[in-house]
């Protein structure tokens, strides 16, 4: 976990004599401490820094100064996902970057540029930012600090976020890439962040049936229902058509645990909703 202190107006060397303060009395032996100070005042901070085992780090800003105060020693924790297949690289890099505490950082390499491009892109949408890029040998590489996602405020940004997924799933069993890409891409969904909905609809129900999808299993993934269980149990909402169920004769008690049968008025809500993003398969 970073600290963060927010000092603006202190001027030098007023700020000095606070970073001394924090630094030697620490809530946590060997925390990371982040200033926001005004512009000028981060002079002798460097000096304090060094007095009391710790490296400055100062990012200048127009109207505010980031000093960044990391013990002596400290390293980024570095992660290689060469070789991992999409969605892979950037699930690792979403379970990874949740269990960092807001302002820690993360370094990713794999030989793929187009990978690191991926992460990236993933990264960004989280709210994380992106504080470094570049090549090192035949590793290409990014550094992530985890942030805070911002508030979205209502109307016309809110439309601009799109941090509500729905995959609606009408093919089912019989087509299996895209009974694999359903869950699939709703897990990279869930671990940027995102909320998901499930929507199963005309033969997409079938997958829902207990012990359908039991059935399907691709030499390179785990089998469907294993696939499926893991996003339930991530926290994606999953229904089932009423009416295609009935056609089909399946009733509710006939459902995978965690899906839930809805009807037409719901799947129509959540085409509807410009908060969502759909994604059909």
């Amino acid at each position: 976990m970073v600290k963060t202190i927010k000092a603006l107006g202190i001027r030098a060397p007023n700020a000095e004599f606070l970073a001394a303060n924090v630094l030697k009395n620490p809530d946590t032996p060997g925390e990371e401490v982040r200033f926001i100070v005004s512009p000028g005042a981060e002079a002798g901070m460097e000096a304090v820094a060094r007095k009391y085992g710790y490296k400055a780090e100062i990012a200048k800003g127009e109207k505010e100064v980031e000093v960044r105060m990391v013990p002596s020693g400290k390293t980024t924790e570095e992660i290689d996902v060469t070789g991992e297949t999409c969605p892979g690289p950037v699930m690792i890099v979403g379970d990874k970057l949740s269990s960092l505490g807001i302002g820690e950082r993360l370094k990713v390499k794999s030989a793929s540029a187009d990978t690191i491009a991926d992460v990236s892109a993933a990264v960004t949408a989280s709210g994380s930012l992106i504080l470094n890029q570049g090549k090192e040998g035949d590793r290409n590489f990014i550094i992530v600090e985890k942030a805070e996602k911002k508030a979205v405020a209502a109307g016309t940004a809110a439309l601009a976020s799109k941090d509500r997924v729905v995959v609606a799933q009408s093919n089912g069993i019989g087509n299996a890439e895209r009974a694999y890409a359903t869950f699939i891409f709703s897990k990279v969904a869930l671990s940027m962040g995102k909320k998901v909905t499930i929507f199963f609809l005309m033969d997409g129900v079938g997958i829902a049936r207990k012990g359908n999808a039991e059935t399907v299993k691709h030499p390179a993934f785990p089998v469907l229902s294993q696939v499926m269980d893991e996003v339930i149990k991530a926290g994606a909402t999953v229904y089932a058509c009423e009416l295609s169920a009935s056609f089909r004769g399946i009733k509710e008690a006939d459902l995978v645990p965690g899906v839930k049968l809805a009807g037409a008025a719901t799947f129509i809500q959540l085409l509807s909703d410009p908060g969502n993003a759909v994604v059909n398969f």
